[in-house]
This record gives C-alpha cells, structure tokens and sequence, in this order.
C-alpha cells in the first residue's frame, strides 16, 4: 500500500470529526493538571486516544496542532509541536503494529513512549531555553545542578520522573476510552478492528464455532483490514445452520412451478382498466 492511500484511509470522517474533541480534552487536561500544580502534563490524552484509533498520521497532526493552538496565547509551547506530534505518530505506528492488544506491548510502548518524550523534553530544553524553562521538572533539574550534578543527567531524571507517570495516567486512560467504545464505532477507524470485542476474543483462544439449539455462532479472527462502514451486521458472524436432510426434502416436496397459462383466468365480474 502506497503512503498517499495510507494517508487517505487513517484520515476517515470519523478521524476529521474527532480531532477536534481531543483537541479539547488536550486543553482541558492540560488546564486541570496547571490549575492543580499537578506534577503533571495530562495535555496528550486525546493525542494519543486518536493514535491509537486512527493511525500515526492523524496522530502526528492532533499533536501538533493542541500545542499550536495554545501557542496563539503562549509563545513558549510553539517549540513543545515537535515533540506532541512525535509522540502522536509513535503511539499510532504502536498501535497498528498491535503492541495495544496485550499487558506486555502496553508495558513495552509505555517504555518507549517514554524513552522518546524523554528525548524531546531534553533536546528542547537545552537546544531552545537553555536548560531551563518554567516547568516543574525543570525546576527538580535545576535544584540537581545546584546539588553538584552535571547539567545533562540532571536534565534527563528530572525530564523521566515527571514523564514516567505522566504518559503512563494518558496511555492507561485512552486505553480505558476505547475499551468502553462500542464496535459499531470502532470498525470505522483504520485501527479500530484491533480493538474490537471479537478480536479480543479471538486472541483469548475462544473457539472458532460454536453450535447451540441449531444456531452456527462463528467466531472470527482477527481483522488484518479495517471493513467498510455499513458491513457491521454481516462482519458479526451469526447466522443458522442449514439441515441438509431437512433442505433436500423440502426440494423433493415442493410443488412444481404453475405455468403462466395455468394462472387463474380474471374473473368475470373484473372490469380491466386501460
């Protein structure tokens, strides 16, 4: 699949329509944790919410564009789009390389989410304030460099205690968001079959059909592509199993055709209107 289909397809309506909402749960969780003095950012839920649905691209652009608009009214968060819309990409290449579906891919893009805004906080901070801007971990970094440590490891421990938990809360609740999504909505993002009810199933083991009183409930494997929209009630896999013994007398006893010049003539009383 070329790159500009790949593009077309994670940018879906449902994709367009959403980027605004976690624009707006960005601001509102960034607002919250500056309100509270939480040693927090919050500001990347919805980022990575929509990662996760809709692939890296649509990521990139949520992320870039949350920081962009806060920059309107505060000139220091321009520099921080980098990094929203790198971390926005990673979670949705993450995502659609199924690292989302299981404990352990969960515990493993957590690390390297981290790892990377770890990077970021620190490559920004020396290259574009100078080691220091106005936030908390920028303040532990500097009580680290009076203490006697050198300037880059102060940097980097400060930039992880404050990540650590930070993209840990944001990753777990946008887990928790789609979870609670109903499939009729997950199948119209290009990753939402990874986290539908049926693939989930599926990679539990269950077995591939089950018969009960006559009715045939198969149980499909995972989606390797996202369906089209209105293929829900066909994609959900139920239909009854046909009694070949019951089918073929039916067709032995069935009556033959009526001929059209056997039909019924008209009545005579049936007056035909040209």
């Amino acid at each position: 699949m070329t790159l500009a289909r790949r593009v077309r397809e994670d940018f879906s309506l449902m994709a367009i329509l959403i980027i605004p909402i976690a624009i707006a749960i960005n601001f509102v969780g960034g607002s919250l944790a500056l309100a509270l003095k939480l040693p927090l950012y919050l500001d990347s839920i919805g980022t990575f919410l929509v990662a996760m649905l809709a692939g890296p691209f649509v990521g990139a652009l949520t992320g870039f564009l949350s920081l962009a608009f806060v920059s309107a009214t505060d000139p220091t968060t321009l520099p921080w789009t980098v990094q929203a819309a790198a971390a926005g990409a990673l979670i949705g290449w993450l995502a659609r390389r199924g690292l989302f579906r299981r404990a352990v891919g969960v515990a493993l893009a957590i690390a390297l989410v981290i790892a990377l805004s770890v990077a970021g906080v620190v490559l920004i901070r020396m290259l574009v304030f100078g080691g220091f801007n106005t936030t908390g971990s920028s303040l532990i970094a500097a009580v680290m460099v009076a203490a006697g440590i050198p300037m880059l490891p102060a940097q980097i421990a400060s930039s992880f205690v404050s990540e650590l938990p930070d993209k840990t809360l944001s990753i777990l609740l946008a887990l928790v968001v789609i979870r609670s999504m109903s499939d009729r909505y997950l199948i119209k993002f290009s990753n939402g079959h990874l986290f539908t009810a049926h693939s989930r199933r599926a990679r539990r083991g269950r077995p591939a059909a089950e018969v009960t009183d006559g009715v045939e409930t198969l149980r499909l494997a995972p989606l390797e592509s996202p369906v089209q929209y209105g293929s829900y009630d066909r994609w959900r896999g139920t239909r009854p199993t046909a009694n070949p013994a019951t089918t073929a007398s039916t067709a032995t006893s069935a009556p033959a055709a009526t001929p059209a010049s056997a039909a019924t003539p008209a009545r005579p009383h049936e007056e035909v209107r040209r």
